[in-house]
């Protein structure tokens, strides 16, 4: 590999480790209590924004939304 191969591919990596962390950085965890009805997460989910219930309301929002889920 020359160097301006070498270079680009150092410049991308570099690049899409910013672009990942600021994602993981984006994401909001949660305080054990539903955003939606404000009643205590399920506990494998206490550090998620939602409970179950009100996840699945939002997923099917988000479908008939878009099409998909973000």
């Amino acid at each position: 590999m020359d160097k301006p191969d070498w270079a680009s591919n150092m410049e991308t990596r570099e690049r899409d480790a910013c672009v990942d962390a600021a994602k993981h950085k984006q994401h909001r965890q949660g305080n054990g209590i539903c955003i939606d009805c404000l009643e205590p997460n399920e506990p494998q989910r206490l550090n998620e924004l939602r409970c179950i219930s009100c996840q699945e309301d939002e997923d099917k929002r988000q479908k008939m939304r878009y099409g998909k889920r973000l």
